[in-house]
């Protein structure tokens, strides 16, 4: 319980923090976000959580669990994850968005938690394109074409 009071406690004041940094920042409108929008947005969000974590805490309402350590292949796997997030950030300017996020999408889904290949592929595939239409046309972000020209 003391644990969690301190990271809701934590938690509460990095939103804060947040918050009042974006401050200086103009907010814009809803139809026209400026910079503080997605910050102020967020950072209320993780305020409300954490008043919500808090307040759990105090009065006692959450179940107590045990504490599981993580085992030699679940530190392989986070040590696996980072490095491809890592690897993706370097690949994302040469080979570009849709190829670096199909790659890493094969990789988590393969490598990490193994799946089917039929599932793999098509779900990496879905993945790359879902979230280049989201970011790129919808948003009108652009994005590494890399060697696909995409």
């Amino acid at each position: 319980m003391r644990s969690t009071i301190a990271v809701g406690t934590i938690l509460l004041a990095l939103a804060g923090y947040i918050f009042l940094a974006a401050s200086a920042l103009p907010f814009g409108t809803i139809r026209v976000p400026q910079t503080a929008f997605f910050p102020k947005i967020l950072a209320l969000l993780l305020g409300i959580f954490s008043l919500v974590l808090l307040a759990r805490a105090l009065a006692g309402t959450e179940s107590p669990r045990a504490s599981e350590k993580i085992g030699a292949e679940g530190w392989i796997r986070i040590g696996v994850t980072l490095a491809a997030l890592a690897a993706f950030a370097f690949a994302l300017e040469r080979l570009g968005f849709v190829l670096t996020t199909f790659l890493l999408m094969i990789l988590l889904l393969r490598a990490i938690e193994a799946q089917k290949w039929r599932k793999v592929i098509l779900v990496a595939l879905a993945t790359a394109l879902i979230s280049y239409a989201m970011v790129s046309w919808l948003l009108g972000v652009p994005l590494p074409a890399g060697v696909l020209g995409i």
